[in-house]
């Protein structure tokens, strides 16, 4: 089980259908007049409690929403071998470390047309309650996958059809002139080391943010966010 807590992280999970307890605070109930019948309707189990109770629990950022959520589903190299290029397309997290950047980044996932995530099983962030509630519910519409080898897993995409975009300040292509027609893996590395050499060699683009201030770096989620709306493909 994991805690999630936050209007959104909750509502987002009961039209996910997730497996879980409700839990919400008593002041809350009269604010919100559709929670509690929603939560019958959709034949969850519930406790309303009082706010130090939900402090408590939760923590002091809930917003009178937590829950115990069964744990999120987590994919292995398997399921990379059977995802096709017509799919969806992929966003390649390269050593980042921070919950909150996870979270972050999420929802830029959700929020640009992106399906799944991938990470390496070492270096890497796990999916934790903090990453959950900066997701704001959008961790529920993506598929996250853990790999032993990140080099091993975009070999994969390329035999899927993937074309592989890795992102680097020596770049020499702008997110925004790549082909939107084409089936895209964009990786972004961490903000202290970047992505690794070999995922650089990997790349069929690298791509560059241009930069006109004093500090020459980006947070992962600030670039992350920026990549993923330029591939964005327009409906």
């Amino acid at each position: 089980m994991i805690k999630i807590y936050g209007k959104n992280c909750v509502y987002e999970a009961i039209r996910a259908k997730a497996q879980m307890e409700v839990f919400i605070e008593d002041n809350q109930t009269k604010k919100d007049k559709n929670i509690l019948s929603l939560l019958n309707d959709k034949g969850y189990k519930y406790e309303v409690l009082t706010k130090q109770k939900m402090d408590m629990k939760f923590g002091t950022s809930h917003q009178g929403y937590g829950a115990y959520r069964e744990d999120y589903k987590i994919y292995d190299e398997g399921f990379i071998k059977s995802f096709k290029k017509d799919q969806g397309r992929v966003l390649i997290l390269d050593g980042i470390q921070d919950p909150h950047n996870l979270g972050a980044i999420l929802r830029s996932v959700d929020a640009f047309g992106f399906d799944m995530v991938i990470l390496p099983k070492n270096r890497s962030v796990l999916v934790t309650e903090v990453a959950a509630h900066v997701s704001t519910g959008a961790i529920e519409y993506t598929k996250i996958v853990y790999v032993n080898s990140l080099n091993q897993a975009i070999t994969i995409l390329k035999e899927n059809g993937f074309w592989i975009c890795g992102t680097d300040a020596m770049g020499t292509i702008r997110s925004s002139e790549i082909d939107q027609s084409l089936s895209l893996a964009v990786i972004i590395g961490s903000e202290g080391f970047g992505m690794s050499k070999t995922l650089v060699k990997q790349s069929d683009y690298l791509i560059t943010i241009p930069m006109v201030g004093h500090v020459n770096s980006l947070n992962a989620s600030v670039s992350a966010g920026i990549v993923l709306h330029d591939l964005c493909l327009k409906k």
